[in-house]
């Protein structure tokens, strides 16, 4: 431990792997159990919950003390004590005898807490524990200098409000996503969503596939995205991809700007994608966590189903993660609050707007289904049955440049000429514009009012 990765830990606060404690108590038990029923952590006595140190006297008495509560422990925890200016450490490694069970119960890391498991969580935690997490396992071909990138890193550390002032290797060991072994640094398969250059032959099965179906059925593919970068670009690539998607109006409200109401609101959208990547079973190889646009329904699936431990009556109520490192990372970015509530929060978000309930299926597989609403887009004082929003993107550009090309369109609007096409193709079918000239010097119009029927 030096002075620099000590205000690192300070600064990134408590999590996963990380607890806080001024004093030593009783309570401390609870906290050794939860690490050693998880994946193992350390305790910082002497600081705060907020980070803030406050120092306590490390004397043998102390230590004494804190080993007594470990070996009470049934079976006793195996745990390791060192110092570091006026904070003592405890290092907590997974157990190998789970579960761990202190005089209050038996206790599990969720999150930044430790939760007490009630009897039928503790059956299914007795069930699930012969299953290797896929997380926590070193990526036998992750090479540092090929695959890794620092960018992502930096990125990270900026969004979680965390001032890097050390060695990418301390921090990666503190987010618990890479580890030392014998001398070399390895990474962890979550360490690979999140900081390799690309998961495409690393974690290929971590590929978020976005599709546009023509119709109502998975028949036509109008156009399809394969997303392969890291976790957090793949969430903000698939969100792009939707919100292009959606068919949005514009509601005039006397302002100067108009402002956008998308026909399902697009932090319902988000709070869905960030759910599946989170909680999908990346031991599921050859498939990818998917997202299909209907013409009448948005349907977000990922591998794996329920977690164990979720029944379907709890669904929405209870907390279980599949993944947890994932979910403590991607709330430390503010994607999510790691308490369970992102399926209320689309629920309630879902009846503000107006919307009808998503509905939810489960098995092998975990889907959520958001029913499309009928809207008008208000444009340039007509109004138009429903476009989505990368055609309406086409149809003001036509609108600012009479007699436009596809090709030039294309170069404007960076999508491909495939898509153009398409929409210009339902923009004609809903008579709001038109061709007019030869093929050669011609170009697209927008029909005027007094010439619609």
């Amino acid at each position: 431990m030096t002075k620099l990765e000590l205000e690192y830990i300070l600064q990134e606060g408590e999590s996963y792997l990380v607890e806080f404690k001024e004093k030593v108590k009783s309570s401390l038990s609870r906290e050794l159990a939860a690490f050693a029923n998880a994946s193992g952590g350390r305790i910082f006595i002497g600081v705060d919950d907020n980070g803030i140190v406050k120092g306590i006297l490390n004397s043998n008495k102390t230590k004494s003390q804190i080993q007594d509560i470990a070996n009470n422990c049934q079976p006793s925890i195996e745990i390791s004590i060192t110092e570091f200016q006026n904070i003592i450490i405890i290092q907590i490694l997974e157990g190998t005898e789970k579960p761990y069970q202190c005089a209050e119960g038996f206790f599990i890391r969720m999150g930044t807490n430790s939760q007490k498991m009630k009897r039928d969580h503790i059956i299914e935690f007795l069930q699930a524990e012969g299953q290797i997490r896929f997380e926590d396992q070193l990526h036998p071909k992750f090479d540092f200098k090929k695959h890794y990138d620092s960018s992502k890193l930096n990125n990270f550390l900026r969004m979680a409000g965390i001032t890097k002032n050390l060695d990418d290797s301390i921090i990666l060991e503190n987010l618990g996503v890479a580890e030392i072994v014998s001398g070399k640094l390895k990474m962890k398969n979550v360490g690979v969503l999140f900081f390799a250059k690309s998961i495409e032959t690393l974690c290929e099965q971590a590929t978020i596939t976005c599709a546009v179906f023509d119709g109502k059925d998975r028949i036509s593919i109008l156009n399809r995205k394969d997303y392969s970068d890291d976790i957090v670009t793949n969430i903000n690539n698939a969100l792009h991809f939707v919100k292009q998607e959606l068919r949005v109006k514009y509601v005039m409200t006397g302002k100067a700007q108009r402002e956008e109401s998308y026909e399902i609101p697009l932090e319902v959208m988000r709070e869905a994608i960030v759910n599946a990547v989170a909680h999908r079973d990346y031991f599921l190889y050859g498939s990818h966590t998917t997202i299909e646009i209907f013409d009448d329904r948005i349907e977000i699936t990922n591998p794996g189903g329920l977690p164990k431990g979720l029944s379907e009556k709890e669904f929405g109520t209870k907390a279980v993660r599949r993944n947890q490192i994932t979910a403590t990372l991607l709330q430390r970015i503010n994607l999510v609050e790691n308490m369970g509530t992102g399926i209320n929060k689309i629920k309630k978000l879902l009846k503000e707007s107006g919307n009808k309930d998503a509905t939810f299926k489960f098995k092998d597989f975990f889907t959520i289904v958001f029913l499309k609403e009928r809207i008008s887009i208000i444009e340039n004082g007509g109004v138009s049955d429903g476009v989505n929003g990368g055609v309406n993107q086409v149809f003001k550009f036509i609108a600012s440049n009479p007699n436009i090309k596809v090709k030039d369109i294309q170069i404007h609007l960076k999508f491909s000429t495939r898509t153009i096409e398409r929409y210009i193709k339902i923009l004609k079918e809903k008579e709001l514009v038109e061709f007019k000239g030869s093929p050669k010097l011609g170009g697209y119009f927008v029909i005027e009012a007094d010439e619609s029927p």
